[in-house]
């Protein structure tokens, strides 16, 4: 139920698409849909829930791939697996964050990437790879860069392959880390 309520949301758009249309699409009867979801707006939230357990599971296997201590290779390694996570899920991505009309700053005010992102500058801060004043704004701040870095490729303004080295640059910089 919930592949077939993504795939039509991204195909038809999440106000365009009725639960009638996603009972079909699962090969469920409605009443069996509506006694898992009381509404379109449940679905999404699932979808959504499941929508960023993919990311981070691809986020945490890249940066725990590295070594404990090398924290620009797991900064290089969060910026990796978040770019293509984000390219190859662009569609969806949308969908989710968009579907309910709630503005992406509230979308995101607490998303666990948001998390992560944090602990991994905080952990790297208390190791002595950089330095920074406030570990949460910082994070904030490298992740709009991101999302801003990949909408510009995705919009042809930036090549996509370039979009890693760039962010990579860019994070280091403000952690005041030179090459």
């Amino acid at each position: 139920m919930i592949e077939a309520a993504g795939r039509l949301f991204v195909e038809k758009g999440y106000e365009a698409t009725t639960m009638d249309e996603i009972a079909a699409a699962a090969d469920f009867a409605k009443g069996t849909l509506y006694h898992y979801f009381e509404n379109k707006a449940e679905l999404l939230k699932v979808l959504r829930e499941g929508f960023e357990k993919e990311i981070m599971s691809r986020v945490r296997t890249r940066v725990e791939s590295c070594a404990a201590d090398d924290w620009r290779g797991r900064l290089k390694a969060w910026i990796e697996a978040a770019v293509d996570a984000y390219f190859e899920m662009i569609e969806l991505h949308d969908v989710v964050i968009y579907g309910l009309g709630m503005p992406f700053r509230h979308a995101m005010a607490d998303a666990e990437i948001n998390r992560y992102l944090t602990k991994l500058i905080n952990d790297g801060a208390k190791a002595g790879a950089w330095q920074v004043e406030d570990e949460r704004w910082t994070a904030v701040v490298m992740f709009y860069s991101f999302r801003g870095g990949c909408d510009e490729a995705i919009m042809g303004t930036q090549r996509p392959d370039d979009v890693p080295k760039k962010l990579n640059d860019l994070f280091l910089r403000i952690l005041g880390v030179h090459n």
